[in-house]
């Protein structure tokens, strides 16, 4: 991994948490729409809790940790906080990165789970930023199009 890659992870992981505060401040009203956005962003954020503390690479840990804290502000901006509750298929996978040792594979594993993640739960966003019904989340989608985006570039990159 170049410089410019690890200066543009580590920049981003310095400036969102920051975005996220004010996402979160205004209290959002219930919706259904909600709810498969929060179980993917769920999903990513045990993920890469996991990933911080046993990924072998430092590019996997950084983007490991900017995604943990990228979750906790959209969870926040759509008036929640994370939980465990996360699909089946994505149970699945959080338990094979549990059972799985620090090393490439993990890594690997890791970064092919958050790419298949992100390409499904940008398409949630997109279409909640254009028929939600809850402003404050509906703003956070606008926002997150553009950053998955990024994300799943940051994401090739790694993987190479």
């Amino acid at each position: 991994m170049n410089r410019r890659t690890v200066f543009a992870i580590t920049s981003a992981a310095a400036i969102l948490p920051y975005a996220g505060l004010a996402l979160a401040q205004t209290p959002a009203a219930a919706d259904d729409g909600k709810q498969p956005i929060l179980l993917a962003g769920n999903f990513s954020l045990l993920a890469s809790q996991i990933a911080v503390e046993r990924a072998s690479s430092d590019a996997v840990r950084t983007f490991a940790a900017l995604e943990a804290s990228e979750q906790q502000a959209i969870a926040a901006a759509f008036g929640s906080a994370p939980g465990n509750q996360v699909a089946a298929n994505h149970a699945a996978t959080i338990e094979a990165l549990r059972a799985m040792q620090a090393g490439e594979e993990f890594d690997q594993m890791y970064v092919d789970s958050q790419i298949t993640a992100h390409e499904q739960v940008r398409a949630l966003h997109a279409a909640y930023a254009t028929d939600g019904s809850d402003p404050m989340a509906k703003g956070a989608s606008m926002i997150a199009v553009p950053a998955i985006d990024s994300h799943l570039a940051m994401l090739r990159m790694i993987r190479g």
